[in-house]
């Protein structure tokens, strides 16, 4: 039975592995991190050795990413045992800390294990002086990441004492740099690579360096023990200092009682303002008190007499009380009251004016003891009706009792914070103080920074209350009397462990590194002499040792079956049984050259094997030198026969390959890759560009350097790709340059046909195929379709125009290409390719074409036949130092100059000329481009027309929908463009236009294509708007609608104002009735009316009474106000059809409409005079008027205007005659 053997999956131990690993990371972490905090120095969080930042590093060191989750672990739960340590809480702040810590240790162990991995490398010996000198010199730089990161976060956050960022950032540096010279080579020890050699320094590095540690540890515990209690001389003195001060402040209050006492025990009552002038001097000795009250004991059946005695002093003077959401209301009812009736100062305290103070349990209980002792009582703890939601304060009580003031009780109020405040302006920064009262453990002021850290108290005594002062020093105090002993005794200590376990990795490390050295040199020695053994008995290779006179000492296997002679005979024999005689001048030269250099070969010739057949041999040698003086020859024969019939076969196959090739129009080419001989074909010197030429033995480097720059690291590229393996063949494109000076693009492919025997690559073939037609119109058309896409996304013509001159200078790099155009924005002599052709009159596009190019690879020459234009772009060029080549005319569609694109070259250079095909096709692509920004521009104008325009603009399709609307009539409508576009453009009709107006409008819109008139459209609110406005069609080429555009502005304003101007033209301006023009239109109208009707109307002329008086009494202002009271009344006297007018003065006519007689007119006519006799009340006046009336009927009294005029007015005038405020109708002849 085969014993198995089982291994656990990986993918279930990686899990495992790597929890086991963050786990135990963490938590040495974070225990090594709180004893190395034993030795922190407050405040703060630096600690003078840190050594988790030694494990962080040594971890990151050793096993890279994978210590990111234990590191990060164990920072943030350690930082946040520390925050929690500060303040026993957790909070929002301690975690951002914890958390900003934690990753700037993270990025510190990670920076350094990289920093320590590149320089050192993994495993890490540390056997030599660079490696742990390296060390040494890279932990202070490694450190400066987490002090920098940790500092100046906490910082931010505000967890820094002010101005100890530096002291800060110094001691979590120095903390840093310590742990990582000490802990790097105890974790090393503990878990670090090569393990032989780790292990083996625990007791010689470990153990030394963690007795020279805990040496360390006592020595700093005991000189910091020295500093602590040195440094608490002080700040016992400053607290005794402040008990005593504030016993005898409080002391003060009570003496201060009692001198109020005695004001109200005088035989007089005491006023408000007695009370004011008395506590002003008190109130100045003693700033800290919030308040000075007296509150006076009322009966509950004197509360309403006593509120109101207050009231004149205090307005709405209450008797109050808080209720539970502390909102100050009427007190309730009790047998007695002690509202507070004086308190000063005022300014701050109005709030407990009127407060009863035995309405709160607390307070009640104060009074009714200090009435009882006779003496001060202090309040537990409370907040202050003057300031409910402020920190807690005390009253101190002291009853009054005398038979003039009456009963009642004076009291001080404090506030502990600004009793404290001003209390201690210069030693509050010093101490951190908790003061509690003692009888309800209730805390009244506690600005501790660690709620533990209590290292002073003492029991004040304030109005038969105890409170208990407690004090540490504060961190200002701890910064300002820090001692350097310690720091400075534990940094030299660590420093000194971290060099000692140097110098004992140094010795530990070289002594292993020779014991290795050592064993390595004989595992070497053996190993070599075991691989010359097996290389010599099992190498293909013939291996032969022979005397210098021929005679074979040593063979293997190899050998003998290249001879076939078994190895006995072989013995017997000499050189020359194997070796035929035609090679003896060959032996002879092989041998004279051993003697002189000391090997021969390599040389070809054959073996006489035992059968008599002739085997083909490659010989090497060398000449060796005995122990005793002798010389031997060691021989190494290789069998070629069957690479010599390989090379028959071959070259066979080449020359039916070289055929194949040629022809296909390929060149064929063969290279020596060891000589670097080269044979080109004739095809292949036509494929170069040099036609006519035969095939040719050369070299490569002659043609190497005919290739392009640029191409020559893609050759080698191409190469160095075939010999690793990366790709099947030898392929790359090139350019070459041409027996013309021309570059022609060529593809050259090729394989390896042979190698040496160690596999050294000694020739190729391959092949060169004539691509240059192709690559040049892949450049055209990848030049197109860089410009047509530029064009498309709204490129800026000079961009477009960079890009293509690039384009052309990638191709011809050694060329020069420059646009002359109407577009340029630059001047001559600028830096730019593109330049204005106004330094050049415009001869006509053939006279600025010409110059010399190749067309087609053919050099080819066209004078430029203006004089003007040739001297001016040679001058152009002569400024450039550049040399004409070819000027080509930029030409628009409709056969206009645009420009010329000139290509120039460096003579002192090169003789490279430009494709003039290639310039050609540029010159048609700028032309686009030119022409294609002006179009742009003309676009942008019109869009900037559509767009500011004050005028609305709207553009709908053939079948009135609204496809498209500027800002302005988004602005004139109401509407935005969302809201309309695709809405039928019915929508803005206010529907005031006739169906024989709107069919009158699409007939035009049909026959003529436009329309214009005004209209009344609907604004986005409901509000009807006139516009004038234009409609026209644009037609498709076949004359169909397909879009109509209207144009219209609101004349809203215009057409109110001019009705305002008619309006004021017919109407009375005072009265707003019709005038006399207006009068007669009407009159004419009706007058047409009855007679096509056959109907009756009547006119009346109206003129009041008694009116010039009230001119002259009263004034014009007061007439003209009864004026318009008359017409008023006369209006609601009439129907609406009916017309009243005011022809001048106090003369008014009627038009009524539609009366059959006198009688109905008589009737109307009454109406009016009933209404005008009664009293005008104008301002302070009422004025009594009255009116005579005379008629005239239509037909009766008579046919025509004139005649009812002059009939009326002779009416009214006989009604004034027969006494006034009369109604006549005319009674002479009838009418016609």
């Amino acid at each position: 039975m085969t014993p198995t053997l089982t291994v656990a999956s990986p993918s279930k131990q990686a899990p495992r592995h790597w929890l086991l690993t963050t786990l135990l990371l963490g938590a040495a972490y974070v225990v090594c991190g709180k004893l190395g905090l034993l030795l922190a120095i407050p405040p703060g969080y630096a600690s003078a050795i840190f050594p988790p930042a030694g494990i962080a590093v040594a971890a990151a060191f050793m096993i890279g990413r994978r210590a990111i989750p234990g590191v990060l672990l164990g920072s943030f739960i350690l930082n946040l045992w520390i925050a929690y340590d500060s303040s026993h809480q957790l909070s929002l702040l301690g975690g951002c800390a914890a958390l900003l810590i934690a990753v700037a240790s993270l990025l510190q162990a990670l920076l350094g294990g990289a920093l320590l991995r590149r320089v050192v490398g993994y495993p890490a010996a540390f056997d030599n002086l660079r490696d742990v000198l390296s060390f040494q010199l890279l932990s202070p730089l490694i450190c400066l990441t987490s002090a920098t990161l940790s500092v100046s976060s906490l910082q931010l956050l505000g967890l820094v004492v002010p101005g100890g960022f530096a002291l800060s950032w110094f001691m979590w540096w120095v903390g840093d740099t310590l742990g990582l010279l000490v802990l790097v080579p105890l974790t090393m020890v503990v878990a670090g690579a090569p393990r032989p050699l780790w292990r083996k320094r625990f007791g010689t590095v470990a153990v030394p360096m963690l007795f020279a540690f805990t040496l360390l540890v006592i020595l700093y515990v005991n000189v910091s023990h020295w500093e602590q209690a040195e440094s608490l001389v002080e700040f016992r003195l400053q607290s005794q200092r402040l008990a005593d001060t504030m016993q005898a402040r409080l002391d003060e209050q009570e003496s201060l009682l009692e001198q109020t006492k005695g004001l109200f025990a005088g035989d007089d009552r005491v006023t408000a303002e007695e009370f004011h002038q008395f506590t002003r001097q008190a109130l100045k000795r003693f700033p800290m008190i919030q308040a000075i009250e007296w509150a006076p004991r009322v009966e509950g059946g004197r509360r309403a007499q006593f509120e109101a005695e207050q009231r004149p002093r205090v307005p709405g003077f209450q008797v109050r009380e808080r209720d539970a959401a502390n909102v100050l209301q009427p007190a309730a009812r009790r047998a007695a009251h002690y509202p507070v009736t004086f308190v000063e100062p005022l300014a701050g305290n109005q709030p407990a004016l009127g407060f009863d103070i035995v309405s709160t349990p607390n307070r009640a209980a104060a009074v009714a003891k200090a009435i009882s002792s006779g003496r001060s009582v202090a309040t537990p703890p409370l907040h202050l009706v003057q300031a409910p939601s402020h920190p807690f304060g005390f009253l101190l009580l002291q009853a009054v009792s005398t038979e003039h003031t009456g009963n009642g009780i004076v009291l001080t109020a404090i506030r502990v914070d600004d009793f404290l405040a001003k209390l201690l302006p210069h030693d509050k920064a010093q101490l951190c103080i908790r003061l509690t009262d003692s009888g309800t453990g209730q805390v009244v002021h506690n600005n501790f920074v660690s709620p533990d850290k209590i290292v002073w108290q003492q029991q004040l005594a304030f109005g038969q209350r105890v409170l208990l002062l407690e004090t540490s020093p504060s961190p200002a105090y701890l910064a300002q009397h820090r001692g350097w002993q310690s720091p400075l005794v534990l940094a030299a200590g660590i420093l000194g462990t971290g060099l000692l376990g140097a110098f004992l990795m140094l010795g530990t490390g070289y002594t292993a590194r020779v014991e290795a050295q050592v064993e390595e040199k004989i595992a070497e020695l053996s190993e070599s002499s075991e691989k010359l053994t097996g290389l010599y008995q099992l190498s293909p290779l013939g291996i032969a040792l022979t005397d210098m006179g021929g005679r074979f000492i040593d063979f293997n296997e190899a050998f003998l079956r290249i001879c076939g002679y078994p190895e006995a005979e072989l013995r017997a024999l000499d050189y020359w049984t194997l070796t035929p005689r035609r090679y003896e001048a060959d032996e002879a030269a092989q041998l004279a050259s051993l003697q002189r250099s000391g090997r021969y070969g390599p040389y070809e010739k054959e073996y006489l094997r035992k059968d008599g057949s002739l085997v083909q041999i490659s010989l090497n040698g060398l000449l060796l030198n005995g122990r005793n003086g002798e010389k031997y020859i060691w021989s190494i024969v290789e069998d070629i026969t069957e690479r010599k019939q390989a090379e028959a076969t071959l070259r066979d196959s080449e020359e039916r390959w070289k055929f194949a090739l040629e022809g296909a129009g390929d060149g064929v080419w063969d290279w020596n890759l060891q000589t670097g001989e080269l044979y080109l074909t004739k095809r292949e010197m036509e494929v170069l560009g040099f036609e006519g030429e035969e095939a040719q033995w050369t070299h490569i480097d002659h043609w190497a350097d005919r290739q392009h720059l640029q191409d020559k690291v893609v050759r080698k590229l191409a190469f160095d790709n075939y010999l690793a393996g990366k790709a099947p063949v030898y392929s790359y494109e090139f350019r070459t340059r041409t027996r013309d000076g021309r570059w022609k693009w060529v593809l050259a492919r090729g394989i390896l046909v042979s190698h040496s025997a160690d596999g050294r690559p000694l020739r190729m073939i391959g092949t060169h195929t004539d691509i240059d037609e192709r690559k040049r119109q892949q450049a055209q058309d990848a030049r197109r379709s860089a410009v047509m896409e530029m064009l498309a996304r709204g490129g800026k013509l000079h961009d477009v125009l960079e890009t293509l001159i690039a384009s052309l200078e990638v191709e011809n790099d050694e060329l020069t290409f420059m646009v002359f155009s109407q577009e340029a924005g630059e001047q001559p002599g600028g830096q730019g390719r593109h330049l204005p052709m106004n330094w050049f009159d415009n001869p006509g596009l053939d006279k600025v074409r010409g110059g010399s190019a190749l067309l087609r690879g053919t050099p080819h020459e066209q004078p430029i036949t203006s004089s003007s234009y040739l001297r001016s772009l040679q001058a152009q060029a002569q400024s450039m130092r550049l040399e004409l080549c070819w000027s080509e005319p930029i030409v628009s569609g409709d056969a206009t100059l645009e420009g010329v694109l000139v290509s120039f070259r460096n003579p002192a250079e090169n003789h490279a000329l430009p494709d003039l095909l290639q310039q050609q096709q540029a010159a048609n692509l700028l032309s686009i481009a030119i022409q294609h920004e002006r179009v742009e521009q003309q676009l942008q104008l019109a869009n900037s027309v559509y767009v500011t325009s004050s005028e609305a603009i709207v553009v709908t399709s053939e079948d009135n929908l609204i496809l498209a609307v500027n800002p302005a009539f988004e602005t004139i409508t109401g509407y935005s463009a969302f809201e309309v576009v695709g809405s039928n453009a019915s929508i803005l009709r206010a529907g005031q236009e006739s169906s024989d107006f709107l069919q009158a409008l699409w007939a035009s819109l049909r026959e003529t294509g436009a329309w214009r008139g005004e209209f009344g459209i609907r604004r986005r609110d409901g509000a009807t708007l006139a516009v004038a406005l234009s409609v026209n069609s644009i037609l498709d080429e076949g004359g169909k609608v397909t879009r109509r555009v209207a144009v219209f502005s609101d004349i809203t304003a215009r057409k109110e104002a001019e009705q305002q101007i008619n309006h004021l033209a017919h109407h009375d301006l005072l009265t707003n009735l019709p005038n006399r023009a207006l009068f007669a239109d009407r009159l004419s109208q009706a007058l047409a009316l009855a007679r096509r009707n056959g109907g009756h109307f009547a006119l009346l002329y109206i003129d009041l009474d008694n009116f010039k008086p009230v001119n002259d009494n009263h004034g014009h202002g007061v007439g003209d106000r009864l004026l318009q009271a008359v017409a008023g009344r006369m209006l609601e006297c009439v129907r609406e059809t009916d017309t009243i007018a005011r022809i001048g003065g106090d003369e008014f006519v009627a038009i009524l409409s539609g009366v059959q007689g006198v009688d109905d007119a008589g009737h109307v006519a009454e109406k009016i005079r009933l209404a005008l006799g009664q009293p005008f009340e104008i301002g302070s006046h009422v004025l009594d008027i009255s009116s005579s009336i005379g008629g005239a009927v239509y037909p009766e009294q008579g046919t025509d205007e004139s005649q009812l005029m002059q009939h009326a007015d002779i009416a009214m005038y006989q009604a004034k005659n027969e006494g006034r405020n009369t109604i006549r109708f005319y009674r002479g002849p009838a009418a016609g």
